[in-house]
């Protein structure tokens, strides 16, 4: 029973973590600002190497 627990404990958590760049997307998408920089973000989570403003 605990290594069952275990195991869904760390699928949980791994599930519900959020990279740099996916908490940086999420703020700015909630921001009320007029301008956001809000980041492309990998599959994987990681910064896209190009960013780009939108309307740009």
């Amino acid at each position: 029973a605990f290594l069952i627990a275990s195991l869904a404990l760390c699928f949980l958590a791994g599930f519900l973590y959020k990279s740099a760049c996916e908490e940086h997307r999420e703020l700015e998408q909630k921001s009320n600002t007029k301008v956001n920089q809000i980041p492309n973000c990998s599959p994987e989570g990681d910064f896209e190497s190009l960013q780009c403003f939108e309307g740009s």
